[in-house]
């Protein structure tokens, strides 16, 4: 069975996984998220500083209470903390105002930093690797010979036709002819005829005569008889040759073509974000720039709501993000794969002060990337 697989619109190899879900998960997916209400990383109740105290149940608020303060202090201590210093401050900046034609650089050597104010975020991330399948008609050339029909079996169904897939959270497509569906027919452009009516003539195979209008006579007052149509006003159509009909293209002037039914698998990665907006003044939408620092990584066939997270936001942008998810793909498609990420972005809003006046600018993401809404080194240039 010939298979083509496109990668980036290049054509490759296929290759095999583990990962592969059953048919029927893209039927029940829908339901497998009631099973479970959980968090992705394991309740505390199971943790192994679990609570010591069974038996008083306001000591066991308590000393959940204080695990959950203690489980995820780190992040918090890591959401404070300011990571960039004076001297890569100075760098980035100068390095922002250097890409501008119209920035003055002193201000970005000689500024006197006042304050810097750690706005770190997190960002959420929801891959849904999905595998999607629909079929159509496809028809070639019939030269002949063995016709693999249903009369030979019965042709499988959509999802019961095995396939190598791509790596995980890769996108790509393949084209499989879906055996046991050929079928010899009549070619629908030409009717089986093999040919098709000229549309230049319409079929006459003749064309009113350009030279003389059709009017058979090159001067009206002394009535020359037209030269190119010898006084007929109409000459051999060009197209047809004069027969008025044309080989048909599609089936090549045989009237059949051999049809069989054509299977698309498409796969795709799906991508969600979710920022934690603080609204410091910093456009979020910047954070795609750039990269964070990983602090959670969850991958399955199906991953969970993220719950106790320190920041609310991520717990409820999780479960909006796997609920939408659910919503979107589970019913037409198959979920392969599923993973959800946490990032700690680094943002530093920098309070400095140039020719007694206090101005302030943004500094984000571990590439250390530079926001500078107003910089007070820009130059105001009038081109006439």
């Amino acid at each position: 069975m010939n298979k083509e697989l496109l990668i980036g619109g290049k054509s490759c190899a296929s290759y095999g996984s583990n990962h592969l879900l059953p048919a029927r998960t893209a039927e029940g997916a829908p339901d497998q998220y009631s099973a479970y209400e959980g968090a992705s990383a394991p309740p505390f109740e199971l943790m192994e500083n679990g609570m010591k105290n069974t038996g008083d149940k306001s000591g066991q608020a308590n000393q959940l209470a204080l695990q959950e303060h203690e489980e995820f202090s780190p992040c918090q201590t890591e959401l404070n903390t300011v990571y960039v210093s004076e001297q890569d401050i100075k760098e980035a900046l100068l390095q922002y105002v250097s890409s501008k034609c119209f920035y003055r650089t002193a201000p970005a050597k000689h500024m006197k930093v006042q304050n810097l104010i750690p706005l770190n975020t997190y960002r959420y991330h929801l891959e849904t690797f999905t595998e999607h399948r629909e079929t159509h008609r496809a028809s070639e050339l019939y030269k002949g010979g063995f016709v693999d029909s249903c009369a030979v079996a019965p042709p499988p169904a959509l999802w019961e036709i095995e396939v190598d897939p791509p790596p995980l959270f890769t996108d790509c497509e393949m084209h499989i002819p879906v055996p046991h569906t050929y079928s010899v027919e009549h070619c629908p452009n030409c009717k089986g005829r093999g040919r098709t009516e000229c549309t230049s003539c319409n079929g006459t195979g003749k064309k009113t005569c350009s030279a003389c209008n059709g009017s058979g006579t090159t001067d009206q007052a002394d009535f020359n008889i037209c030269s190119f149509c010898g006084g007929s006003g109409t000459v051999c159509c060009f197209m047809c040759g004069g027969n008025g009909w044309l080989k048909c293209y599609r089936c090549s002037g045989s009237g059949i073509l051999l049809f069989h039914t054509e299977l698309t698998i498409t796969w795709k990665n799906n991508r969600t974000e979710h920022v934690v907006d603080k609204n410091s003044g910093f456009p979020v939408y910047r954070l795609q720039e750039v990269t964070g620092k990983g602090i959670f990584t969850d991958e399955h066939s199906l991953v969970y709501p993220i719950v106790n997270f320190p920041e609310s936001s991520i717990n409820e942008g999780s479960r909006a993000c796997i609920e939408q998810h659910k919503m979107q793909f589970a019913l037409e498609s198959r979920i392969l794969r599923q993973k959800q990420t946490v990032e700690l972005v680094p943002v530093s809003k920098v309070e400095y002060e140039w020719k007694g006046k206090l101005h302030s600018f943004y500094v984000f993401g571990n590439e250390k990337k530079v926001y500078a809404k107003d910089y007070p080194g820009e130059c105001c240039c009038t081109i006439i």
